[in-house]
């Protein structure tokens, strides 16, 4: 999707039109749709908002809204990421209904008919219509007729389409202008007294410079140093609202990656030069490439400059012959030969109209015209297109003819439901360009392999008897690594190298798995053979102290190491009249810094020594003082009372403050509706 919206951007209202749709379209494949019923839980719901839940049928219904949008363009995603943004869309879609949108009902925040209309077809088009590209013209500007001509064409599209995609249009206009008066509302909320911008100036235009010396507590631990756990539950006691936690777990695995074996090479090797043969005299080179190659056919033109990370292929590019070559890559077989060689150019400056496909009579003659007499008034400026921008557009078809040979060519675009016809007025200086027909064969594991690696794996989990204390001992003994992963949530996706280990995740956070369970065979992406043991099991909430008992422990020792350095500190530079002879004392070097500002925002000082340079009297030595990273003593040399921190710059600290209140607004709501999202348990 980043490339479209690349290729929207950069090349106007043709691409625009072919790729808007999808832009705003997330496709589930039904197959996935029937898992994510099959695998309902027993409450049956997928989240709770406000206390209500989330249900399946809520989140289907969401599903197939975003499906029939997508319907129009005839687009198929059925990768992670594209599903991961239709989980999302459908979610957020949810939380603004259910959440943001009664919220901001009910403090008053409406949009109306009259306003709407302003924002969809009057003087002020909102960002969500202005940033289509549908609704662009050839310079990527907002074209307010393509709007227009838009919302005209609803009622004569009988299949409701257009319609639809208009009603989702106007919906997401409609939140749009809401979460921004939402927004103004938060960040005109943001108040300043007088009192505040005054204390604001005074802390901004106070510097200080400042001579110090410096004893770093470091990281090693100080065995001298106790602490007991009475201390430890006091810190604990005294921080409850923080030592909160999602639910999560400990575990260790081991992973069997299912690679090809030998005889499965051998095989591959086999296959690929019985074919080879027969690649290197195929008269048709696309059909032979179809019906036979791993990898579909390469449209692409390259000059010799883009080859030379291909010696192969930049080998046959200087061939007069035209001979393959082959070479072996990251399990595959490959051969190529040059399926087209032409003098082309590298862009074309290009102006387009588009036909329904009921009137092709008429892009038919267009391009007779354009072919006589050149550009005419029907043809829209697309601008200077290039070979890479029309591939990715799936355009590429045209490109030998428009770039070489004819200036007008018509090309079918079925995901548009029309004719375009494409005019080059232009084009850059002709280059040699080839274009290469490759045989590929990729060696994939066999089904004796796959077999081969899941009887190890069930060899491995047997071995175990289900009994996690045993679970080392069994790893030793198959000479496997023993990978420990701790505070695993349900929402973790990767584990070690694999990117998508939910299978693994779901046995981890199933109600059956106990602590000291070890998991039958876990298969992931048909690759990644698991099995696993659950060592600890936290359940979402209060922590327990046992869980960061460590971790209090060591910065208590911390806060105690410091104090003991200040007290050492104090005892060594009694009787010092100046920072060299503290220096001298502590074993280490005077440091300066200029400028430093009790107010600012950007410090890179200790905290709690900014602090103390703020309240120190000029010319005295003071310290020892503990900071939160060392020990400082230090002299402020000189201070400034400036004024170059004016009320503007208060202004802006304090309209910054209001920005931040916008960014976390999610966040805040998400808290005070108590938002359980538990997608993670399904996908």
């Amino acid at each position: 999707m980043a490339v479209l919206e690349k290729i929207r951007v950069k090349f106007g209202v043709l691409i625009t039109i072919l790729v808007a749709l999808a832009l705003l379209s997330f496709i589930l494949d039904p197959s996935t749709l029937r898992n994510f019923m099959q695998m309902a839980s027993r409450d049956n719901k997928v989240g709770e908002m406000d206390g209500k839940s989330v249900t399946y049928k809520e989140f289907y219904e969401k599903y197939d809204r975003f499906s029939k949008l997508a319907e129009m363009t005839g687009q198929k995603v059925n990768d992670e990421e594209a599903q991961k943004g239709l989980r999302d869309a459908a979610w957020q879609e949810i939380f603004d209904d259910n959440v943001f949108l009664p919220r901001a009902a009910k403090a008053g925040l409406a949009v109306s008919n009259a306003e709407m209309y302003d924002l969809t077809q009057g003087s002020s088009i909102s960002p969500v219509l202005s940033q289509q590209g549908m609704f662009a013209d050839g310079n990527g500007n907002f074209n307010r007729a393509a709007l227009a001509q838009f919302v005209q064409s609803i009622d004569a599209d009988e299949t409701g389409n257009t319609g639809a995609y208009w009603d989702f249009l106007e919906s997401q206009v409609y939140k749009s202008q809401v979460y921004s008066k939402y927004l103004s509302l938060l960040e005109a909320s943001s108040l300043q007294t007088n009192a505040e911008k005054e204390l604001t100036m005074k802390e901004n235009n106070l510097t200080a410079d400042v001579d110090f010396v410096m004893l770093p507590v470091g990281f090693e631990q100080d065995t001298t140093i106790s602490v007991s756990r009475e201390e430890i539950k006091a810190y604990f006691n005294a921080r409850k609202g923080l030592m909160t936690q999602p639910a999560n777990r400990d575990i260790r695995y081991v992973m069997l990656e299912v690679e090809p074996s030998q005889e499965d090479i051998d095989e591959t090797r086999a296959k690929f030069e019985e074919l080879l043969e027969e690649f290197r005299t195929a008269e048709n080179l696309k059909n032979f490439v179809a019906l036979n190659s791993d990898t579909k056919l390469d449209t692409y033109y390259y000059k010799e400059s883009q080859l030379n990370n291909n010696p192969e292929f930049k080998a046959i590019f200087n061939s007069s012959t035209e001979t393959s070559a082959t070479h072996e890559e990251e399990n595959s077989f490959q051969a190529a030969r040059v399926l087209d060689r032409r003098q082309m150019a590298d862009s074309a400056h290009v102006y387009y109209a588009m036909f329904p496909l009921d009137r092709e009579t008429s892009a038919d003659s267009l391009v007779n015209v354009l072919r006589r007499g050149g550009l005419t008034k029907e043809m829209t400026e697309l601008g200077w297109l290039t070979q890479e921008a029309a591939a990715a557009s799936g355009l590429g078809d045209f490109v030998p003819v428009l770039y070489s040979a004819d200036k007008a060519v018509k090309v079918k675009m079925t995901s548009a439901q029309a004719w375009f016809v494409l005019y080059a007025t232009e084009r850059t200086r002709p280059s040699t360009k080839v274009q290469f027909a490759t045989l590929v064969k990729n060696v994939l594991p066999s089904e004796n392999t796959y077999r081969d690696y899941l009887m190890r794996a069930t060899e491995i989990s047997d071995k175990t008897g289900g009994d996690a204390r045993k679970f080392a001992d069994v790893a030793a003994e198959e000479k496997l690594t023993v990978v420990p992963v701790t505070h695993l949530t349900e929402e973790t996706r990767r584990v070690g190298a694999c990117e998508n280990a939910r299978e693994l995740i779901r046995w981890v956070f199933d109600k059956k798995t106990r602590r000291g369970s070890v998991s039958d065979v876990i298969i992931v992406d048909n690759k990644y053979y698991f099995v696993a043991a659950v060592d600890r099991i936290r359940k979402e909430g209060k922590m327990d102290i046992r869980d960061i008992a460590q971790d209090i422990r060591g910065i208590l020792s911390s806060e105690k190491k410091l104090e003991m350095m200040k007290a050492d500190a104090a005892a060594k530079i009694q009787g010092c009249t100046t920072l060299e002879e503290v220096a001298e004392a502590l074993g280490t070097t005077v440091s300066h810094n200029d400028g430093v500002s009790f107010g600012s925002q950007f410090q890179q000082l200790d905290p709690k020594f900014v602090g103390a340079i703020a309240s120190a009297e000029e010319g005295n030595i003071c310290g020892p003082v503990a900071g939160d990273v060392g020990v400082y003593v230090f002299m402020v040399t000189k201070r400034d009372e400036g004024s170059f921190f004016t009320e503007a710059d208060a202004a802006s600290a304090a309209a910054q403050k209001g920005v931040y209140s916008s960014n976390v607004l999610q966040s805040a709501l998400i808290d005070a509706a108590d938002v359980k999202d538990y997608r993670a348990r399904f996908f």
